[in-house]
């Protein structure tokens, strides 16, 4: 059945949430772009067009811009231009040219959205797009939730075309008589999509409801999604990192929407797949400080009864440092040399009221000591009496594994008199006749 384009926006834009705001289209000059920058120009809608050149077609690229140019100055569209180097961009990064294109562009469309130049970005993807996404989906392996397919409002993002067809769409643009331009790498099918497109166009021959098939599909598994969504505890990220309780790992779907979860907090959004499931997963009977690599820098360790989730740090590797007053950005701690402190501080040195922030008696430090990581070999002196070596020690006092690589401490050789955040040794307490004091703090 056929779609009335500009009916279908106005009720789609007439959504209370979108009144009052501003709608930047993302205008490249194809044909579904400029059916619907025209149907929102005539919602009457506060409206700005964004384009991005890719740098990939030379000059039919920035031709394709110039149109774009024009278009808005004929229907009065404010218009914000961009130019990215798409090629250049894939080469020093690793991706193809359609992953590139799409990272940039939409390095772009938030970056407007950031600046406030608009409220929301309105992208023209339409049913027929959204059969090829699925499509897409499931060759590379997707689960559930990628048959979804895309959402009509994404956040920042809307799709106020996804109910109309391919067809709708040349119907409106016929009907009101709107040029515009082919970009002819549409047309080249060594891209994947180009390819699909043009299969799924013969099997839509033989099964004309096929975008009506999978946007029930993508309704179905949508509801299936919000189930599990609605069957899931909510997570939190603090100080860089989450924590699932292993308890929750017994059920495989919630465990994985767990993944997800905690991936999303600490901004992986993609490429999170089932070989990254089954490692996370394996990790509940693993032993305690286990850790494992997924995408983008996500890493996952085991930790007691948890999995913690945290971005790779990259290194941690650092020269040693003379101690003194100041700020150590690189190793992220402050060093400030104070006139006294009072009898609470003093207290805070005990074994059982260490916090983050420290205190030691510089007259005790010995001369030469020096700011670095934690080190094999390594002993501190206990207020109980006797020494322990530092990894026994952050045993003791519960620090897990995955956080002792990034502590700083204050060393001379290998005896530590300070672990920051940790404690301190009892070679340097403050006492009655401390002349010299130090805070140590992590900043």
């Amino acid at each position: 059945m056929a779609v009335d384009i500009q009916i279908n926006l106005n009720k789609f834009i007439s959504n209370p949430s979108f009144a009052g705001k501003t709608i930047g289209v993302a205008l490249s000059g194809g044909r579904d772009s400029v059916a619907l920058a025209y149907a929102l120009k005539k919602a009457d809608v506060s409206l700005i067009a964004v384009n991005v050149e890719h740098g990939i077609r030379g000059e039919s690229s920035v031709n394709d811009s110039k149109f774009v140019e024009v278009f808005c100055k004929k229907y009065d569209i404010p218009l914000l231009s961009f130019s990215v180097d798409v090629p250049s961009f894939c080469k020093q990064n690793g991706y193809t040219t359609e992953q590139g294109a799409r990272i940039l562009r939409y390095d772009i469309f938030d970056k407007v959205l950031s600046d406030g130049k608009c409220d929301f970005i309105a992208l023209a993807h339409h049913a027929d797009d959204q059969v090829e996404t699925v499509f897409m989906r499931i060759i590379r392996g997707t689960g559930v939730r990628g048959l979804c397919g895309m959402s009509a409002v994404s956040g920042k993002y809307i799709r106020p075309l996804l109910d109309c067809t391919r067809e709708d769409i040349n119907d409106f643009i016929a009907k009101n008589e709107l040029l515009y331009v082919d970009d002819e790498t549409n047309f080249d099918t060594d891209y994947t999509r180009n390819f699909l497109r043009e299969e799924l166009e013969k099997i839509k021959q033989r099964f004309p409801a096929l975008c009506t098939s999978v946007s029930r599909l993508c309704s179905n598994a949508s509801e299936v999604c919000d189930y599990i969504k609605s069957n899931t505890p909510t997570l939190s990220s603090e100080g860089g990192e989450v924590k699932v309780d292993t308890k929750y790992f017994d059920e495989c779907v919630i465990a994985k929407e767990l993944v997800l979860q905690a991936a999303k907090l600490l901004g992986v959004c993609q490429d999170i797949e089932q070989r990254h499931f089954a490692i996370v997963l394996a990790l509940k009977d693993a032993q305690n400080g286990k850790r494992v690599e997924l995408s983008h820098g996500l890493v996952a360790h085991k930790d007691g009864e948890y999995i913690v989730f945290a971005k790779n740090e990259e290194n941690n590797e650092c020269e040693a440092k003379k101690f003194c007053e100041g700020e150590f950005a690189d190793l992220g701690v402050k060093i400030t040399k104070i006139e006294s402190v009072c009898e609470e501080k003093l207290r805070e040195n005990c074994a059982e009221n260490c916090n983050r922030t420290l205190y030691i008696d510089g007259d005790k430090l010995p001369e030469n000591s020096v700011l670095r990581r934690v080190e094999k070999g390594d002993f501190i002196r206990k207020f109980g009496g006797g020494t322990k070596s530092a990894g026994d020690f952050l045993t003791d006092k519960k620090v897990p594994l995955r956080k002792r690589e990034k502590l700083v401490v204050v060393a001379k050789g290998s005896e530590v008199f300070a672990i920051f955040g940790v404690e301190i040794s009892k070679s340097v307490a403050l006492d009655c006749d401390t002349k010299t004091v130090f805070e140590l703090k992590i900043i």
